[in-house]
């Protein structure tokens, strides 16, 4: 069984950098990755999301 690095299993999977599926793929990674940030603060100030 042949083993990747996570750069190269992104680069077959997804696509290469600077194809616009892989700019795709990083940036609806990144409002995710926002996104859990935002409800990981509001649980620790014991916010709701109206709040």
């Amino acid at each position: 069984m042949k083993s990747y690095t996570l750069d190269e299993a992104e680069d077959l999977l997804i696509g290469k950098k600077g194809t616009t599926e892989r700019d795709e793929y990083e940036f609806e990674l990144k409002l995710e990755l926002i996104g859990d940030m935002i409800k990981t603060v509001r649980k620790k100030r014991k916010l709701t999301q109206e709040q």
